[in-house]
């Protein structure tokens, strides 16, 4: 390769080896093209990197330790031990809206889901947009707790099957 072509693809002016017109911090090394830019200073290149990894890092512990843990419910059904623990999606699906959500109840509205877990099983069922108190169904479950004291838990299996709740002591 020719002197004055190497120069030119190093950033050098002619063919005496030139400046390429860049402050450079100590260590730093030229790279082998034309772009002034290109010039690499190491040692800062892996403080930006590291701060940028420290920086994620940090976001991600304070969302993990902020993250509001949703409250859960536990009742006897049947015999055994039934936890509801509510899950709010829907504000999330229908964002920022200039005018109320309708059909709102208890905090809850269309999209949100309710994590029931009873008897080894984990349901997840949709909330309804029935009047009233949040209902929770997937057509074949039913969930709604109009009294804490006695929800209202049901299956439909050939018929409807009504499980018996009662809050733990």
């Amino acid at each position: 390769m020719r002197p004055a072509i190497f120069a030119a693809l190093i950033g050098q002016n002619g063919t005496k080896g030139g400046s390429i017109e860049l402050d450079l911090h100590e260590g730093a090394t030229v790279s082998l093209c034309r772009f002034k830019g290109a010039a690499v200073d190491q040692p800062l290149r892996w403080r930006e990197l590291l701060c940028r990894r420290l920086f994620q890092l940090l976001l991600v512990l304070t969302m993990i330790v902020t993250a509001e843990l949703p409250v859960s419910a536990t009742w006897i059904c049947d015999g055994d031990r039934l936890t509801a623990e509510p899950i709010q999606l829907g504000r999330d699906a229908f964002g920022a809206t200039a005018e109320p959500i309708p059909n709102s109840a208890d905090g809850t509205v269309p999209g949100d889901v309710i994590l029931l877990s009873w008897r080894g099983v984990t349901l997840q069922l949709p909330r309804t947009n029935n009047a009233g108190a949040p209902s929770y169904t997937d057509g074949r479950w039913w969930w709604q707790v109009e009294d804490p004291e006695q929800p209202d838990f049901r299956q439909r299996k050939g018929g409807i099957v009504s499980y018996a709740c009662s809050p733990e002591e």
